[in-house]
């Protein structure tokens, strides 16, 4: 596969997934071409396997799921088909005063917040899975909103935020990134519209791949199970 070069190509939103499924032993996010990076576990030559059907042996190579689910490759394909929308050049804010206006393409900052908190109830869904009895649900309700849980639930669970992990891992452009997406999505909620930039956007739309790279790498770290 030919690298990326940048956002107008698929393989910049899509690459850091493809190949990669969820270890059978661990639970890491792994990459099929690779060990897994946590336990080791290989499955690079896994021999086909027959299946009796109707009298007849059918042979069947190894099949993985996917790491990501439906839902958050669909958000991935609406940001790319958002940063590759035309932009139109008159009166696409007509409606607005002047000074009041949010990027062209302020779509793709919303749903990259939605694909964030999503990938994060993933990961705080399985980090809590161990939990005796209801205690793992009855903290996520607790802690549901996506503040407290960055902050105050990760404290909990692992003597850290969230911040804290990216930081140890190198990722700490990301979570100043993160950190500057949330506010700026919380100020355009709340009335002020205008927070959300074309510079976000771009800054959004150049670092995705980092992101996926630091989001797997914090996954691994905190939710697979060490042998």
């Amino acid at each position: 596969m030919t690298p990326a070069t940048g956002p107008d190509d698929w393989e910049w939103w899509w690459g850091k997934w493809r190949d990669r499924i969820r270890c059978g032993t661990c639970l890491a996010l792994m990459d099929l071409n690779s060990p897994c990076p946590v336990c080791c576990c290989d499955f690079r030559n896994l021999a086909p396997a027959g299946h009796l059907i109707d009298g007849q042996l059918i042979i069947v190579p190894p099949t993985f799921m996917g790491a990501l689910d439906w839902s958050s490759y669909v958000m991935l394909q609406l940001m790319e088909r958002e940063w590759l929308r035309p932009i139109p050049t008159e009166g696409k804010w007509s409606a607005l005063p002047k000074g009041n206006t949010p990027s062209s393409r302020v779509l793709l900052v919303l749903i990259f917040w939605t694909y964030f908190e999503s990938l994060m109830g993933w990961f705080y869904e399985t980090a809590t899975k161990g939990l005796p009895g209801t205690v793992g649900p009855d903290i996520l309700r607790r802690y549901s909103f996506i503040g407290a849980r960055l902050d105050r639930l990760h404290k909990i669970l692992f003597g850290a935020t969230y911040g804290d992990d990216l930081e140890q891992l190198g990722f700490g452009t990301i979570w100043k990134h993160l950190t500057n997406v949330q506010q700026q999505r919380n100020a355009f909620m709340h009335g002020n519209p205008e927070a959300i930039t074309d510079s976000l956007v771009e800054d959004t739309a150049r670092l995705i791949p980092e992101f996926h790279e630091a989001w797997i790498a914090s996954f691994n770290m905190r939710c697979a199970k060490r042998p």
